[in-house]
This record gives C-alpha cells, structure tokens and sequence, in this order.
C-alpha cells in the first residue's frame, strides 16, 4: 500500500478518546516542528502561534514547515531557526502517475525529518500527508491527530469546543489565528498585529485583490470595476490590481471597461510580483481591498489598513483580517454562511452577491481616508452589516458598527465565545499546576488568564430582541436549565444547542463530564 492511503478516510470505532495532557504537565520542549501545509492564508495565520512558541520556549528550536512556493514569503514573518519547504505539486504528480516515486519521495523527506530528533510537533492541518508525517515523527503532538487510521482531530478539549462549533457555523466567534495561537501555553504578551490606519501617505494608493478560492466567495469583476472608477474619479487614487498570474485576464478585462481618461490609473500588477514584492508592494499601499484571500490575510499582519468583502461561506468572525482597525462589509443572507459544495445555490443571483454595493464599499472608503474612520452616516442595504476588528485579551473580535438591531444569533455568538475563553483560560491554568477545571463555581471564578470586558451594552438590552428571537431565547435558557426539549418550531434555538451538545458528547467519551458542565454554565450565565 502506497503511504498516503495508510489513512483510512473512513472513521472507525476507536471507543473512549483519552484526553492528552497539556504542555504544562510535560518536561519543555527543546526541538520544535509546526506543519502548516495549506495555502498563503493559512501561512500568514500560524505566525501568531509561531511567535507564542519563541515567547514561551526561548531556548528551543522551532522549525516551520510548509509549501516550498511560500518560502519568500516566512521572511516577512516572525523569526524561526529553520523553514523546511516541500515540493507538494512533485508529489501529487507523482502519486498520480508514478506510486513508487512517491513513496520514495516521502520516505526520504520523513527520513531527512527524523534526524533532525523533534520532541514536539503542531500539525495545524488534517489532510492524510499531515497526520501521517505527525504520526511517523512519533513526538508529543498538538493539533491534529491521527487515530487507528482514520483522520480525527485532537480531542483536547480546546479543540473539541472548536470542532462543535463546525455544527453551527453562524454561531463561532472564534478565529482561525487565535485556534492555533492558544495551541501553545500561554506566554503573557497579547498579540499585536501591525499599524492598521497609521502613517498613511498623501496620495491615495489602493490595492485591489479581484479573486478569491471559490466563485461564491468572489465579489463580481463588475463590482471591481465600478469601485476602480469610483476611486479614481472621487478620490483620485492609484489603484493596484494584485494577484496570480492565472487571475491576470480579470485585471485586463476590469481596465478595458474604464474610460481611457481613468485606466492610466489602474496598474495591473497580476501575475508580476513574487511573495516579497507582493508584501513590499502592500506595505507602500494606504488600503487593501479583498474578499477572503491570502493577499487579505498577509496585508493584515504586515499592519496595512484593509477593508474586506465577505460573502458566502466567508464569515469573518473565523477568517477576517486579524489585529485591529480593520473593516469588513459582511453579507448575512438567511441562508449565511453557505458551503463550497458543488450543489447549486438555492438562491436566485446569488443574492449576497448584490448585498454589498460598489458604491457603498467606495463611500467607506472615502471616510476611512478622510477621517480614519467609517462614515457614522452609512447607509447599508439590509442583510448586510459592517464590523470593525478589536482586540482583547484573547484575540480578535468584529464588533458591529451602526445602529443595527440586536439578534438571537449576537447573543449565542457572544456566550459560546465567552464560554470558550473560560475553557482555554482553564485548560492552560491546569496544565501550568492550577487547580484544573470544575475545582471552583465556574461562573463565579473569573479565568485565571484571559478576562473580557463586559458585553456591549446592546448585549445586555435583551428586551430589544423580536418577539421570535427572544422567544427562542427563553427557549434555550429553559432547555440549559431544566433540559426540556426544543419546540421544533423554534429551529434557530434547536441549532444554537448543536455545538454545544456536540461537546458535551466528546467529553462524555473522554469521561470529562466536570468540565462541560463548567463550560455550560458560562455559556447560560451570559445569555
């Protein structure tokens, strides 16, 4: 059997998962591994995490390893002893046409990767090469884990609360950067990403990322262009058209629609910039303009201002531009967020398609050069909404801007993240030598790491809810405290409790019943 079937895709009963002690409880690490194989975006996203580790083992070696196409682009980001790149395209040419090759290829790759002796290793993907590798490494491991054969995730608790929350997508208020970064103990130092809104030059320089992975995350070329006009005619900005060289034709085709007068300042520069020209050419722009790209992610960590259009399966509370002063124009749609599958859409158009107006991404634009900050008088179509990224103690946060009504969904959202960093604030307490989870009343006990301000006032004005979401909010709080069923005429409070049902289970199997049950009640304690 060739070694990357040695994964069975099929999950199989493995019975009672035994929860892995945290770092805290083990000798410290000195020769550390994190497997980031995935895309630009994803890259950009570990580099959180990588500066935790540095931070919480100074005297380790920490290895990254990756895509040897996104080499470049590790120089912009946080420092590492070694960055080892592979050549994942030869292999899956080879496991198509050639299966010897490729197995000699990996086993040659593993065994160059076993000299260097990693005691510790982060896979931060599941794909079967990388739980393989982690596995065959056999150091202690974080993130995802191979068991039996069959692609399962680690079931430290962190993790398992994140996995649940994939139940109901609508409903996570948890960042990508923040899941790896809060793999690693805790280190003292909140993140800080970049000068998002500072040292803005005198002309206008905005960049433009025209494309995205999946045509239902892709604001229309005809949107683009008509933005490309309004910033040049309103605000006479250069613009530059950034991306691939596959999404080259997209550049010309927005350039050709434009009047001559205005197409002298639009720069197509798709396809002609390398990873470092690429993070140069965004450090000189005032603003980036994108969907949900790694072009989005890397501008955010090197701190340029950046506005993000977020539609169809993006949802910015998971993979919106990280750090603070950022803008995203969300689509919300009642069918938010939607999956890449290949089915069709069920909607006509789509129809968030159309939720986020060129003209209004311009006059967000024009406020945000003028004064540093969105318009208060902006006007948004409904079903769509605009969220300006904090950060606290945790991580990041999207709070709505506007006067926009309070929901069902905000409340849900803002109590499973609260109950979240009461989870993480537990487990690194326990693993560094604290009492451990359900030791105190967890409602009373204020983490011992991570405290958040109080919700936002709009949060506790419950009263403001409709008359259906605050029906369905008695609903859940009646369930949470007496464990009634879900009238199933209430769906929206049936879904909210699939996360949190989901991690209930897992602990059950891992026979860590205490600790769900302070998780639950801090997640009914701020609803």
């Amino acid at each position: 059997m060739n070694p990357l079937a040695a994964l069975k895709e099929t999950r199989e009963d493995i019975g009672p998962i035994q929860a892995q002690p945290g770092l805290g409880n083990a000798a410290s690490p000195k020769n550390i591994l994190v497997l980031q194989l995935a895309r630009l975006g994803d890259l950009v996203q570990t580099w959180p995490l990588l500066s935790r580790l540095r931070r919480a083992y100074p005297g380790a070696r920490l290895s990254l390893l990756t895509d040897r196409r996104l080499l470049p682009l590790q120089a912009a980001g946080p420092e590492v002893d070694e960055v080892i790149g592979f050549d994942f395209l030869q292999l899956g040419s080879l496991a198509t046409a050639n299966w010897p090759g490729a197995y000699q290829l990996l086993a040659d790759f593993h065994q160059d990767l076993q000299t260097r002796r990693f005691d510790l290793v982060f896979n931060l993907n599941f794909s079967r090469l990388s739980l393989l590798l982690t596995h065959l490494l056999g150091a202690r491991a974080k993130g995802y884990l191979s068991a039996l054969g069959g692609r399962e995730f680690s079931r430290e608790p962190w993790l398992a609360w994140i996995y649940s929350l994939v139940h109901a997508r609508r409903f996570n208020r948890f960042h990508l950067t923040d899941v790896f970064r809060h793999l690693a103990p805790e280190s003292g130092t909140a993140p800080a990403m970049g000068r998002a809104g500072a040292g803005l030059k005198e002309e206008p320089v905005i960049a433009l990322q025209l494309a995205t992975r999946h045509v239902r995350r892709t604001w229309p070329l005809e949107h683009f262009t008509r933005l490309a006009e309004y910033l040049v005619r309103h605000l006479s900005a250069r613009v530059l058209l950034v991306g691939t060289k596959a999404e080259r034709s997209l550049g010309e085709r927005l350039r050709a629609a434009l009047p001559d007068v205005l197409r002298e300042r639009v720069v197509n520069l798709q396809g002609r910039t390398g990873l470092e020209e690429l993070a140069a050419r965004l450090e000189q722009t005032h603003l980036l303009i994108s969907g949900d790209t790694g072009t989005l992610h890397l501008a955010a960590a090197l701190g340029v201002p950046t506005v993000a259009l977020f539609l169809g399966p993006a949802l910015c509370f998971e993979t919106g531009p990280y750090g603070s002063g950022h803008y995203v124009l969300q689509a919300e749609p009642p069918c938010h967020p939607c999956t890449e599958a290949a089915s069709p859409c069920p909607q006509e158009g789509p129809i968030c398609l159309e939720m986020l107006p060129p003209e209004l991404v311009g006059r967000l634009v024009s406020g945000l050069l003028e004064t540093g900050k969105a318009a208060a008088d902006l006007s948004l179509p409904a079903g769509s909404r605009l969220y300006g990224s904090e950060m606290d103690a945790f991580g990041v946060f999207y709070r709505c801007l506007g006067n926009e009504p309070l929901r069902f969904l905000d409340l849900v959202g803002d109590a499973y993240r609260r109950a979240g960093v009461w989870l993480a604030g537990e487990e690194k307490g326990a693993g560094a030598g604290g009492q451990g989870p359900g030791a105190q009343a967890p409602v009373a006990q204020a983490s011992r790491l991570y405290t958040l301000d109080p919700p936002p006032t709009p949060y506790r004005e419950r009263e403001k809810l409709s008359s259906m979401d605050l029906h369905a909010l008695e609903e859940l709080r009646t369930f949470l405290h007496q464990g009634l069923p879900v009238p199933p005429e209430l769906p929206e409070a049936a879904a909210a409790l699939r996360p949190l049902l989901a991690f209930q289970a897992e602990m059950q199997r891992q026979g860590r019943e205490e600790l769900f049950a302070g998780v639950k009640a801090v997640f009914a304690a701020h609803l």
